[in-house]
């Protein structure tokens, strides 16, 4: 059977590139299921094993087969694994916003600061993207003065 209006494949080949599909498709549900309750065990174009938190929806991995099928094109099989799988996407990213706040908690400028003004807080941190678009790797190794 030729199949001259099949739709065409998209390939896959990061868990990354996933939750930026489920951002590109404005499915928000899924995206932040993926960031918050899916540990990744392994990911390759069509499949998927994964190990979920507590907190994952009871049809997560039934949707996200679905989901992942209807939008890449080709048929995708999301698995959960046996194995604990890594860091959930947020906690990578709460764990490196701590490490940047108590990089700049440890700065002399910030602790005269923080002297000088008893009782004051560092409420937010926030990281400068060169032009470039990329986060340097390890910010913490500019000693620029």
């Amino acid at each position: 059977m030729a199949s001259a209006e099949a739709a065409p494949t998209l390939s896959i080949d990061s868990f990354e590139q996933l939750i930026a599909l489920a951002a590109d498709k404005r499915d928000i549900p899924v995206k932040m299921a993926l960031e918050r309750d899916v540990r990744l065990v392994r990911c390759e174009d069509g499949q998927l094993e994964i190990a979920l938190e507590p907190t994952a929806p009871k049809a997560l991995v039934h949707d996200l087969q679905r989901k992942l099928t209807a939008w890449t094109g080709k048929r995708w099989m999301v698995v959960v694994s046996q194995e604990p799988g890594g860091a959930t996407v947020r906690s990578q990213m709460e764990a490196r916003q701590a490490e940047l706040e108590r990089g700049v908690q440890s700065d002399p400028l910030v602790q005269a600061v923080m002297k000088r003004f008893p009782g004051a807080k560092v409420v937010g941190v926030t990281q400068n993207v060169p032009e470039g678009g990329d986060v340097l790797p390890d910010a913490s190794t500019e000693d620029e003065g």
